[in-house]
């Protein structure tokens, strides 16, 4: 493959990646940046956690994170991976995972967390919450059966054996964070309301690139 080519492209730089740190905990609403940003800050506070992220923009956004244990599916047809691979990875490994999911992926597989009682798992998920499908939505905007309304996840984890919240400012995030790593034995569930159309800048390229490579077909 290599001999394929041509000699002056085979030489090329590559930078370190930069992750985002030191996210201003004030009243701003949440990007899923400043998700990624929250999540660096308390790995260099409290120490690495392995995270288990679903498919679209969490698993984009777990791209910004500091490099830590991770499982997550690489194609959109694995929607619903996060919640259950973070079970999973606690049951074989022992060591409480964080978990990245939609709310779009939640309603499918979220509902396996009242497993945790059983088992004595204690995960911290982040939910994204933005009340619709972004990921379907990017591609075909015109379809208003991608929104369907904020539905009060976070109240429906006490019912299921956890302790849920919802947060809405960075402010919020970073308190929230601090609480859920604080509380042992019971999930956490974070419910974090992310304004409508907010993208994860890889989504955003990648979104950008897939339309090119229709544009040209």
């Amino acid at each position: 493959m290599l001999e394929l080519v041509p000699s002056d492209e085979r030489d090329f730089a590559v930078n370190r990646q930069v992750f985002p740190r030191g996210m201003l905990a004030d009243a701003a609403s949440i990007t899923r940046t400043d998700i990624a940003t929250a999540v660096n800050d308390l790995m260099v506070e409290r120490g690495k956690m392995p995270i288990a992220s679903g498919m679209g923009d969490c698993l984009f956004t777990a791209m910004e994170i500091d490099h830590t244990a991770l499982v997550a599916p690489g194609y959109y047809a694995t929607m619903g991976f996060g919640v259950p691979a973070g079970l999973g990875l606690q049951a074989a490994t022992g060591q409480r995972p964080l978990i990245l999911v939609g709310d779009g992926a939640f309603q499918m597989t979220g509902w396996e967390l009242g497993n945790c009682r059983r088992y004595g798992w204690d995960p911290i998920v982040l939910l994204f919450n933005n009340a619709r499908w972004e990921m379907l939505r990017t591609f075909q905007p015109e379809s208003s059966c991608n929104d369907f309304g904020h539905r009060g996840f976070a109240e429906m984890a006490g019912g299921m054996g956890g302790d849920g919240g919802r947060v809405g400012t960075r402010a919020e995030l970073k308190a929230a964070q601090d609480r859920a790593v604080a509380m042992r034995g019971r999930f956490q569930l974070i419910e974090v309301t992310i304004p409508r159309e907010v993208l994860s800048n890889t989504l955003q390229r990648f979104v950008a690139g897939v339309k090119r490579l229709s544009a040209v077909r």
